[in-house]
């Protein structure tokens, strides 16, 4: 798999030529080679991509994002057979035991609420009361300390007026533009390894194709906050949008080791799967570099 991200902003036609992605535009031609690539990102309606291409690109399992006319990710393109053990592991995942599913998610959000911590306090922002709820904190979050934080987190981050529900707002646009991308990334994973990303451990919404994503993403969301924080008084432009895109390419600790974010997220993955599929008898953690 690749490593490049490659953002598409103006009128353009995409193609396919001996495994390379074409760029065609006002302004020439470009070539890219397949191996390079880990995802495209179209962020305009003003491009055609030939179907020939798009089939090329699922075979090669190289993500595509599709924007709207906002230039906000609206869809995105997956195969239907990119894993030969499918079947098999679709049925796993059905009968994954509730124990294992319950101490997974006491994980994830213990990871995501240390690396919360860990953002605030770059910030020499007080975190003593999220302390004092993260030490309430239940096996499978059962008195449900996330959401009780994250009420206090993100007003503390980005100003006391702050909220979430507020669509409107550059930062929550910012937030979302890079939450979407990381959820792209474990949707591709996910279904790389043959898993249904609709089956989650913790969410379970009907509304959601993306549940199990949504789950396993938590404890990376924390690396786009940091780099919204950086733009918070910045217009969402494009040069915002690469800003936070390049998150895929920020180098973590996973598990102790240094990996850039995308490939973390392939191991992340892996690693929940088989722990959930009692191949594994603990979950890593995903952190800032110390």
């Amino acid at each position: 798999m690749g490593w490049e991200t490659i953002y598409v902003a103006s009128k353009s036609k995409l193609s396919y030529k001996a495994n390379h992605l074409i760029i065609q535009s006002p302004t020439g031609l470009d070539e890219i080679a397949f191996r390079k690539i880990n995802c495209i990102v179209v962020s305009t309606t003003d491009v055609v991509i030939t179907c020939y291409l798009m089939a090329k690109l699922i075979e090669d399992d190289i993500k595509v994002i599709l924007c709207d006319n906002d230039h906000n990710p609206c869809a995105e393109l997956s195969g239907y057979y990119s894993n030969n053990n499918r079947n098999q592991n679709i049925e796993k995942q059905f009968s994954w035991p509730i124990p294992k599913k319950e101490q997974l998610w006491t994980n994830i959000v213990t990871n995501k609420i240390e690396n919360q911590i860990h953002v605030l306090e770059q910030q020499k922002i007080d975190t003593t009361e999220i302390i004092e709820e993260f030490n309430n904190m239940k096996d499978n979050d059962r008195t449900n300390r996330e959401a009780i934080i994250a009420m206090k987190y993100f007003p503390a981050l980005f100003g006391s007026n702050f909220s979430r529900g507020n669509k409107e707002d550059n930062i929550n646009k910012m937030l979302n533009y890079g939450y979407t991308i990381l959820l792209s990334s474990m949707n591709q994973e996910i279904v790389a390894q043959g898993y249904l990303t609709q089956l989650g451990v913790h969410h379970h919404s009907n509304q959601n194709d993306f549940n199990l994503s949504s789950d396993l993403m938590e404890p990376f969301r924390q690396f786009v906050d940091q780099i919204v924080l950086e733009h918070k008084n910045d217009d969402f432009d494009q040069e915002t949008k690469l800003e936070i895109l390049a998150v895929l390419e920020k180098e973590i600790l996973y598990n102790n080791k240094h990996y850039i974010l995308k490939n973390a997220i392939e191991k992340h993955v892996q690693n929940c799967l088989k722990f959930l599929d009692i191949k594994k008898e603990s979950v890593a953690k995903v952190e800032f570099e110390k």
